[in-house]
């Protein structure tokens, strides 16, 4: 039965050749699909774990890299030192130093840095053209570069004089006696005791003007021998740079014409202590006083404990320095100048009629935003960059970003002059400036030119000039303070280790005025914070006509009187031939009482790590021009006590 039902239910299919090989052909390609899948999986499971790898290990394959690019770099830049080396010792043979494998060592830690001894062009684009920033004259027309006649004047300021201890019809009021000052800061006999009134007065301009600029004694300091004298006495165009406290190494110009070798000085002022860490390098001074190019002059007795405002002398005063000379370019000691000299005068002064060329500040405009960023980046103390504003706002400085449609703000580190009457005295009036307030120059550049009105032929050109001028290779290392150099050359007229205990008495002046204030000698700055930043003098006896011996300057919270508030910071700074430095001084709970207990804190310079506590009486009875005798108990660790009483010596 069952036999039947399933031959009555079959269907018979005809297969021809043709189909059944199609047929062959589907099920192989099924079996082949089939064979393919473990494979498919295996390659798949593959792909899963190398990316499971990379997510796992991805920093220590971009380490390997790094490690690997780094490795190439180094040894790309140790073949280009070595080219660079040979170059520069084949340019410049006469380079002095202690041996030849001494050379080769600096040479090669120094060329190393990528930027020494660059000579190539710096461009920038100007209307969809590329150009050069500094556009020298041809190599064949520099050699045939001469110096030119000084046209007729047509300067307001025909002479300067420059005020002396013996200059007496200059000195009025309370500073007739040399050595007197009622509002000193950093005044000594090496800038004369300018008072506000005179500071003001100098900017008036007059045929003849008179005014302080530096080597106001004989015995101010900044001493140089006769024979360095005398060669400064015979340049007409000198490029100059300093290093003091051993800051900087010096680097030789590169770029000149022969014209340039013969016609100019190349002028490096040096301390003492510059001498001795550059022989140690193996920088030695030749017997005819030259490193290379560079004439070295050595420097002795310089006149501030602060070093950067030692460096403002040769930068600002070079006219003083270099009596005969017609023309000067000023380059920072961080700075390889690399262009030729002759050249640079003619493109940036005589090209342009102008009498003075100074860099354009490179990040900044405001001199109220330069002294934002002095203060945050630790250049400056905030009390003494407020002092400097206040006296600019109180003199109605504005806050100009613009001069003669360029930056009023200067970068300063390349300046390039004339040595005229009115470009001189505007250098004397800066310097005089830096001198008052801080040692920030950037600061005062613009407010010197506003107040002088009448400079007004000034190229103030771009910082892709300033990069065409110099190859720059920053600071090294920090300055040595001029505390440290005198405790190394100067024993006998210094204290290189002050007593253990001592004993000070002086007085803390206000500076005099009437009821009303006048306008160029404010007694108390008042701030916006509720407080105010006060400066005094600080005198060697009682009377406002006493030795100035340096200056109290601080802020005090809330405003009442001189020492009745709820917290003070008292800085008290000394400069005299005995003593230089601060000392700063705190109180946070004072009474009301007439004498007052403060706490000294710590000092610099000749008080470094003191202690101990400052007693200030009042000794007038008005507020208003109170005097204070200060009694300074100071103790220093670490050494054996005695005792000594004494007033500032004499």
């Amino acid at each position: 039965m069952s036999s039947s039902m399933f031959n009555n239910n079959s269907i018979s299919i005809s297969v021809s050749d043709e189909d059944s090989d199609e047929l062959g052909r589907m099920r192989v390609r099924v079996r082949s699909r089939k064979r393919k899948k473990p494979g498919y999986r295996f390659k798949n499971e593959l792909a899963r774990r190398l990316v499971r790898k990379l997510v796992r290990y991805w920093t220590v394959l971009i380490f390997i890299a790094a490690a690997g690019l780094l490795l190439f770099e180094a040894s790309r830049i140790g073949r280009k030192s070595s080219l660079v080396v040979r170059s520069e010792f084949i340019r410049n043979p006469n380079i002095v130093h202690s041996d030849h494998s001494s050379m080769n060592k600096l040479s090669l830690e120094k060329k190393s840095e990528g930027n020494l001894n660059r000579l190539d062009p710096t461009t920038r684009v100007v209307g969809g053209v590329r150009e050069r920033c500094l556009k020298l004259l041809p190599p064949e027309e520099l050699e045939h570069l001469d110096i030119p006649q000084r046209k007729e004047s047509t300067s307001p300021v025909n002479k300067v004089v420059y005020i002396s201890e013996n200059d007496s019809p200059f000195l009025r009021g309370t500073t007739t006696q040399s050595g007197q000052h009622t509002e000193a800061t950093r005044f000594n006999l090496f800038t004369g005791n300018q008072t506000l009134d005179q500071r003001d007065t100098s900017f008036k301009v007059n045929d003849t003007a008179a005014v302080h600029c530096g080597f106001y004694s004989k015995n101010g300091g900044f001493e140089v021998s006769k024979e360095d004298r005398n060669y400064m006495d015979s340049c007409q165009v000198v490029v100059s740079t300093c290093a003091f406290g051993g800051g900087d190494d010096l680097y030789q110009p590169i770029g000149m014409s022969e014209a340039s070798l013969r016609k100019v000085c190349y002028v490096a002022f040096w301390d003492e202590i510059t001498v001795a860490s550059q022989q140690s390098a193996g920088h030695r001074i030749g017997d005819d006083g030259f490193i290379g190019k560079w004439r070295i002059v050595v420097v002795r007795d310089l006149p501030f404990s602060d070093q950067r405002l030692n460096g403002k002398i040769p930068k600002m005063l070079g006219h003083r320095l270099f009596p005969h000379a017609k023309y000067s370019i000023w380059v920072d000691s961080k700075s390889q100048f690399r262009r030729d000299p002759l050249g640079v005068l003619e493109v940036l002064l005589w090209r342009s009629n102008s009498v003075l060329a100074i860099s354009e500040h490179g990040a900044r405009s405001s001199v109220y935003d330069e002294a934002k960023a002095v203060v945050k980046k630790n250049k400056a103390r905030p009390e003494e960059v407020e002092v400097q504003l206040t006296q600019y706002r109180h003199d109605g400085f504005p806050e100009d970003k613009r001069f003669n449609g360029k930056k009023a703000l200067a970068e300063a580190s390349v300046i390039v002059r004339e040595h005229t009457p009115l470009t001189n005295m505007f250098m004397c009036l800066w310097f005089n400036e830096v001198v008052h307030f801080t040692s920030r120059d950037q600061l005062s550049f613009p407010y010197v030119l506003w107040r002088l009105k009448v400079l007004k032929d000034i190229n103030m050109f771009p910082v892709c000039t300033r990069k065409d001028l110099v190859n720059s290779m920053g600071h090294l290392r920090k300055a040595k303070p001029l505390v440290i150099i005198l405790a190394l050359f100067s024993p006998s007229s210094h204290h290189s280790k002050p007593p253990p205990w001592v004993a000070l008495s002086l007085y803390i002046q206000q500076p005099p005025y009437k009821a009303e204030p006048s306008r160029n000698t404010p007694p108390v700055v008042q701030s916006d914070a509720g407080a105010f930043i006060f400066r005094r003098t600080l005198t060697e006896g009682p009377k406002n006509t006493s030795r100035v011996v340096g200056k109290a300057q601080g802020f005090i919270i809330p405003v009442e009187r001189f020492v009745h508030s709820a917290f003070n910071i008292i800085h008290l700074t000394f400069d005299t031939p005995e003593y230089a430095g601060s000392l700063s001084v705190q109180a946070k709970h004072v009474g009301q009482e007439d004498t007052e207990e403060l706490t000294v804190v710590g000092g610099t310079g000749s008080f470094a790590f003191a202690r101990g506590v400052a007693v200030f009486g009042r000794q007038t009875t008005s507020d208003v021009d109170a005097t204070y005798h200060v009694k300074l108990q100071l103790r220093f660790p670490n050494q054996s006590r005695h005792h000594v009483h004494s007033t500032i010596p004499g």
